[in-house]
């Protein structure tokens, strides 16, 4: 866990790690300059279960590194990774842990919740994992379980730059195609206006003719504004993808992909749509198939713009 100014949730989010029904050989905690009482709070937790290891960053190391460099100092063959303001299910570890297998990464379903008004919004929809699909997106890096080899897999120089850590697990584990899912709710995931991570519900999102309409006009009257903030984030990730240094034929259609996405011209934007249609049963939030799922792909390049809306700057 990474902590930083969370004083107000923190209590019942330890409360929940504490109550977990398979042992934890260790809980390592690491704040990353709070001025508020999380430290204390911390403290007061480490003095009375050992099994609570408590750090403090000398410097701010910001999300990413923070739980880099945190999770490099687990001990144990596998480590479960938790924001400090949600609340697990008891037996969130005991399932992950009996699923997991010889996969690299184990993840569940995460809940949101508010206690301050906040919209949420939750799909009930079996998501994808497929590589293909998290070129554009990732797991939550609070829902993951991971072999600690998928570390050793992700040089420490690549870990720079704009994108969270929970990207590169993600990436990492999908080029392995080693990815399962415990398909319960097992994180509860708060929903608050402070929170690192926290945005307004996209009333947009959910599937519909409606919607989709909506995110295609507005893609459309957009995409030269978006684009050129795409090019620099799909370039991340295409060098994200090349020092993970994976294999086969999807690994390198994919990594083709994200270095059309980092160019310009209608050239390189007609062949990243071929890509598309090629990879239209396992591109989207849930594998499908049929005319839908073909149209999508083929708008894809235009609409996906939508999605990436919070690049701009504020």
């Amino acid at each position: 866990m990474c902590t930083c100014n969370g004083e107000a949730y923190l209590a019942e989010q330890m409360e929940s790690l504490l109550a977990q029904t398979y042992p934890i050989d260790e809980i390592i905690v690491q704040d990353d300059g709070s001025k508020d009482g999380t430290v204390a709070l911390l403290q007061k937790y480490a003095a009375t279960h050992p099994v609570i290891k408590l750090y403090s960053n000398e410097t701010e190391h910001g999300v990413n590194n923070n739980f880099f460099t945190a999770m490099r100092r687990a001990h144990s063959d596998y480590i479960a990774i938790c924001d400090q303001d949600d609340i697990w299910e008891k037996d969130k570890v005991e399932k992950q842990i009996m699923a997991i297998g010889d996969k690299l990464l184990c993840t569940c379903r995460s809940k949101p919740f508010s206690t301050d008004g906040s919209p949420v919004n939750y799909d009930p929809r079996r998501p994808n994992y497929a590589l293909p699909r998290m070129l554009y997106t990732s797991i939550a890096g609070h829902t993951m379980l991971i072999n600690r080899h998928l570390l050793d897999m992700i040089p420490e120089q690549a870990v720079v730059g704009k994108l969270y850590y929970d990207v590169f697990l993600s990436m990492a584990a999908a080029t392995n195609d080693s990815i399962v899912l415990v398909d319960e709710v097992l994180v509860h995931q708060r929903r608050y206006t402070g929170a690192v991570t926290f945005s307004n519900a996209d009333k947009h999102r959910s599937p519909s003719l409606g919607n989709g309409l909506y995110t295609l006009l507005w893609s459309l009257r957009h995409f030269g504004e978006i684009r050129p903030y795409l090019h620099d984030y799909f370039q991340r990730r295409y060098r994200l993808l090349r020092a993970i240094n994976g294999q086969g034929e999807t690994y390198e259609d994919v990594t083709t992909m994200a270095a059309l996405e980092g160019r310009n011209g209608l050239v390189n934007l007609l062949h990243l749509c071929l890509y598309h249609i090629k990879y239209r049963h396992t591109l989207f939030y849930t594998v499908g198939r049929g005319p839908v799922n073909c149209l999508r792909s083929i708008l894809y390049c235009v609409m996906q713009v939508y999605f990436y809306r919070h690049l701009l700057p504020k």
